[in-house]
């Protein structure tokens, strides 16, 4: 039993770091945040990125490109957020 365990354990690990790696192939540093309020801007040395537009708030990603620059989108949540 143990054995089996740990073949399952390995086999899992070793399909989890291959689609991870994958995935990350283009890796971005980003930066979420969930809670952002309706009409929030995403600002960045003053400059607009994004602004939220939902009526119940938005979970917005930055992240900066291979070439040094940032983008910004929010996403619309589907509840508002609690007060």
């Amino acid at each position: 039993m143990r054995r089996y365990r740990f073949s399952l354990c390995l086999a899992v690990t070793l399909a989890a770091g291959l689609v991870y790696s994958g995935s990350q192939a283009w890796a971005q540093a980003c930066a979420v945040g969930l809670n952002v309020h309706p009409h929030a801007w995403i600002l960045l040395n003053h400059h607009r990125l994004a602004q939220c537009t939902a009526a119940a708030g938005c979970k917005c990603v930055s992240c900066t490109n291979p070439g040094g620059s940032v983008t910004s989108m929010c996403y619309p949540l589907a509840a508002p957020i609690p007060h």
